[in-house]
């Protein structure tokens, strides 16, 4: 195209994504760091400042930013997490879990009366965590 010029602070805006790209007809914005391809003289923008200049001047045998490619590349994989299955959908291992049952937080003497009203055998010398075991049991 023209010169090259390193984006030193800021962002730039130049051009459009080409035809065939899922973001055709916006703007492509270089940030900090990219390396601009233009056709005009980035350097008229620099001006003196505590900030420094914005653009820096770059050879032309260094490859310009591909934001086209990155474009691509960002467009694909946000595709790929809409449609990314991690297995907790409907049917899912999620779907398949026990429903709580809050057993652990109920004291023993609430636990003796849900068995009793189950009809479940316990021996009177049963412990809380027999009581849980045998009501999961029943359930299970």
């Amino acid at each position: 195209m023209g010169m090259k010029f390193r984006v030193l602070r800021g962002s730039h805006n130049e051009g459009k994504y080409p035809k065939g790209h899922p973001w055709v007809g916006r703007g492509i914005c270089y940030v900090i760091g990219e390396i601009v391809d233009s056709a005009s003289n980035l350097a008229k923008f620099n001006c003196a400042g505590p900030l420094g200049p914005k653009f820096q001047r770059i050879h032309d045998s260094m490859p310009a930013t591909d934001k086209v490619q990155q474009g691509l590349d960002i467009a694909k994989q946000i595709e790929e997490d809409a449609v990314y299955d991690d297995g907790n959908g409907q049917g899912g291992p999620m779907d398949q879990l026990p429903p709580a049952d809050n057993l652990d937080s109920m004291t023993l003497a609430e636990l003796k009366k849900s068995a009793k009203e189950d009809d479940i055998e316990l021996s009177p010398q049963a412990t809380k965590s027999q009581i849980i075991d045998a009501i999961r049991k029943v359930y299970a």
